[in-house]
């Protein structure tokens, strides 16, 4: 299967405490190995979305969350991909944002091999598509204007 043409879902986790964003580095018995990325990935046959961000949470670092907890924050067609130079990446990506207000300790499985909080300015340039995307389409300063904002993400 390729996987570039399969939807996918991932999660921008920001804690708002100390200003970072949580990635994971993918390990050597993955795909794509060592490179950093949002936690996330393939929409299941059945799956919304939101729902499919949440397996793969659970799976990926071991954290449950209610649906609410996960705040759409925005997605690209493969249209628009291939628009910004993605020219093999054929689906549609879907982002949500997890704010938190402290650096949680992830329970990583097999997929990734570490993680790490950043600070805006010092995101990872070795990052995985999906990742990649979401830092070209503007995403971080997105979740900066609204962690900042008076309001929050969720009014």
């Amino acid at each position: 299967m390729n996987f570039n043409n399969k939807a996918g879902a991932w999660a921008i986790i920001y804690c708002t405490s100390t200003r970072t964003f949580l990635l994971g580095k993918r390990s050597a018995s993955v795909n794509k190995p060592d490179l950093w990325n949002f936690f996330g990935g393939h929409i299941d046959p059945g799956e919304n979305p939101r729902d499919a961000l949440r397996r793969e949470l659970s799976e990926e670092i071991g954290v449950e969350l209610a649906a609410g907890d996960l705040v759409s924050f925005g997605g690209i067609n493969g249209a628009e991909i291939k628009d910004i130079g993605y020219v093999e990446a054929l689906r549609e990506l879907h982002y949500f944002l997890l704010l938190t207000d402290r650096e949680i300790e992830p329970r990583l499985n097999h997929e990734h091999s570490e993680y790490r909080w950043f600070l805006p300015a010092k995101l990872p340039h070795k990052v995985n598509r999906p990742t990649a995307i979401a830092l070209n389409i503007g995403l971080i300063q997105k979740v900066l204007q609204v962690a900042e904002s008076p309001d929050g993400a969720t009014s």
